[in-house]
Order: structure tokens, then C-alpha cells, then sequence
């Protein structure tokens, strides 16, 4: 597959977020071809779609039947590479990358194979924003090592791996020589703090930058107000305040800023994915023998809702739906929106219910 054609393949797991997609499709597609190829970055608000590109990228790696030696995605939290007694061991990536390729061949499989896989995988590290050099203003050298040790890896570094192997079923131990610089990585975090650290940047006396403003209307009076995206304002520099090596960072050909979802992108989440929240409800409520229903409205109130609160993303989608089913969920023959139909009952989620249950000071109770 071009490029194009693996983004498409991600697109059908992936909303919006189309920058990422055509960096990422790119790197999949060189690292594919043997190609060099740049490492990346993600940087994006919690429910944003971070976890669910890497899971498209694993999705995409599985399907492949003409190079299956890139088959091994392995998905893991930076922080994770910390262990109890305060120092930094990286062997568990390599445990997770050998645990995987054997999923692929099989137990049977030769340590030349298994040395291949491993070689080839894609490695997803998610949380990457946890591994600061700084916490609350102070060093943080927990964080500094771990950046170390895994821009080590990034960069490339052979690693003699021990593994078991099974001649006639007979066990042997072997130790094989393993080189991550054929590895392709991929980081992710939400770096939270990275918004308001820009933002005071951008906003300070000393700063030139004049943010652009919007247009409105508040009941009938037109309101003008400046807004800050941070993909606009971002500078790499910014993740060296932020508490990220340099030398780390240098590791990565590009840090990409995903986009905060807005109401087309979470209506399409909310109604269409294959993790669907709607979806989910629907059959929850089959177990009943409710068939749910939604207005294009009651939609549309959800998705915007859900777009208020940024830096949850998505995932406002749940807490938003959730204020509304609840009580349905727990007891729905005693709710009068329930109506007997035919031989069985419906529940049509509207507009004006979502009001009800958004506002319930203002409207009342469903």
C-alpha cells in the first residue's frame, strides 16, 4: 500500500486528526520499504485519539500478508521502564517484543525469526509526558533516565537478548543480538500543562504574538473574543521547558499536535465507531427489550456539550451520554419516554430530553 492508501486504512478507526494520519502513513509506508524513516511524536488533550491511532497502526500491521516480519506492534506506557528499587530497565520492551513475535510464529519458531520480528516491530509508547525531567518546578532524575535510556534505544543499539528456543520439541537456550535502530517508534502524551505554559508565552507583555479573535452572538449582542489553539503557538523549544530532553527530542523528525475534537468530529465518534457509546447503549438495551433510538438533535446537543470540555475529548462523550441513560439504565418500565410498541417497547432519545437531563434545575427530572 502508498501511503494513501494506509491512511485510508487508519481513517476507517481514526476521526478527524488528518495531519497525524498523513505523517504517520508515511513512516509506516518507508519503515515498510526499508526506507529511513522519522520517528514521531504525539501530542494531544486526553480522548483526543492518541491510544486509538496506535491501535489503528497495530490494526493496519496485522493485516499485512506480504511482509509479516512487521506484524509485531507492541503498545506500552513509558513510565513503565521504572522499576520498585528506582532505576531504569528497558529489558521489559524487549520481553514485550519477544512475548508478541511468538504470538505471531508460534512456540516452534526459530530464534533467526524470532531475532527478525522482534527487529522489525513498531514500538507504541504511549504516556510519554509522565517521564518529564521536571515535576512540579523541581528535577525529576526518575524521568531524566528513563529519557536516556530510551532515546538509547531510539538512536539504535544492538542488545544481546537470551531467548528459549525448541529444537524437536527440546528446550535451548540461545542469545541472539537485537538492533532497535530498525525499530520504528512512536511516542504519545497529553502534556497537559504544555497549554497554559504556551499560553502564558504567547500572553506575556514581552511577547509580540497577537492571538486572532472570533465573532459571536450572546443573546443578540455581538461579543468579539481572542481564542489560543496550541498547534498554532507551539514551538519545539517549549517541550524543552516542559521538562523533555534535547537530546531526546532530537530523536523524533516530527512532534505533532493533534487537534481538540469539535461536535462533527464527536458526532461521528459518538454514533459510528466501532466502540461507539450509542452503540454500546443500543445493545445494552436489547438485554430489555428496548429498542433505543436518537434524534439528529439530541445528537448534535450531546456532541456540542461533549466539545465544551476540551481536554477530555472523546471522552466527555461518555460522561455527557451518561448523565442522560442513567436512569433509564437502572430501571426504564417506570420512565414515561419508554413506550410500548407493537410487541415491544421503545426509548426515542430527543432533543428536548437532552435538555432535560443537561439542565435539570431549569427543565426538571426525566
Amino acid at each position: 500500500m502508498k501511503p494513501t492508501e494506509i491512511n485510508d486504512f487508519m481513517k476507517q478507526s481514526v476521526i478527524g486528526q488528518e495531519e497525524a494520519l498523513r505523517f504517520v502513513s508515511v513512516a509506516i509506508y518507508k519503515h515498510l520499504c526499508g526506507e529511513p524513516y522519522g520517528n514521531l511524536m504525539l501530542i494531544g488533550n486526553s480522548g483526543t485519539g492518541k491510544t486509538t491511532i496506535m491501535r489503528a497502526m497495530e490494526k493496519y500491521y496485522a493485516s499485512l500478508t506480504d511482509n509479516p516480519q512487521y506484524r509485531v506492534v507492541v503498545v506500552m506506557n513509558a513510565n513503565t521502564f521504572a522499576t520498585e528499587e528506582g532505576s531504569v530497565d528497558t529489558s521489559l520492551m524487549l520481553k514485550r517484543l519477544e512475548e508478541r513475535s511468538r504470538q505471531i510464529l508460534g512456540d516452534d519458531a526459530s530464534a533467526e525469526d524470532l531475532k527478525e520480528h522482534m527487529e522489525n516491530a513498531t514500538v507504541c509508547l504511549d504516556e510519554i509526558d509522565k517521564v518529564s525531567g521536571i515535576v512540579g518546578g523541581k528535577p525529576y532524575v526518575m524521568g531524566i533516565n528513563i529519557q536516556q535510556a530510551l532515546l538509547t534505544l531510539i538512536e539504535g543499539e544492538k542488545v544481546l537478548w537470551p531467548m528459549t528456543i525448541y529444537k524437536d520439541k527440546t528446550p535451548e537456550r540461545v542469545a541472539v543480538t537485537i538492533d532497535t535502530g530498525k525499530m520504528l517508534f512512536l511516542c504519545a502524551g497529553a502534556f497537559e500543562k504544555l497549554y497554559d505554559q504556551v499560553y502564558e508565552r504567547v500572553t506575556a507583555p514581552t511577547s509580540k504574538v497577537k492571538l486572532p479573535t472570533e465573532t459571536f452572538f450572546v443573546d443578540g449582542e455581538v461579543q468579539i473574543r481572542e481564542y489560543f489553539t496550541l498547534r498554532h503557538h507551539f514551538k519545539q523549544e517549549d517541550l524543552f521547558d516542559y521538562g523533555m530532553q534535547p537530546q531526546f527530542l532530537s530523536r523524533f523528525d516530527n512532534e505533532l499536535i493533534l487537534q481538540d475534537l469539535n461536535p462533527v468530529m464527536l458526532k461521528q465518534i459518538f454514533m459510528n465507531t466501532d466502540d461507539s457509546v450509542f452503540k454500546a447503549s443500543q445493545n445494552f438495551f436489547k438485554s430489555y427489550g428496548i429498542d433505543l433510538q436518537i434524534t439528529d438533535g439530541a445528537v448534535q446537543k450531546i456532541s456540542e456539550e461533549a466539545a465544551a470540555n476540551s481536554r477530555i475529548g472523546a471522552r466527555a462523550l461518555k460522561a455527557v451520554y451518561g448523565r442522560i441513560i442513567k436512569p433509564y439504565e437502572y430501571d426504564p418500565f417506570t420512565q414515561e419516554d419508554v413506550k410500548q410498541v407493537g410487541d415491544g417497547h421503545q426509548l426515542t432519545i430527543d432533543e428536548d430530553l437532552v435538555k432535560r437531563a443537561l439542565n435539570p434545575d431549569t427543565h426538571g427530572v426525566a
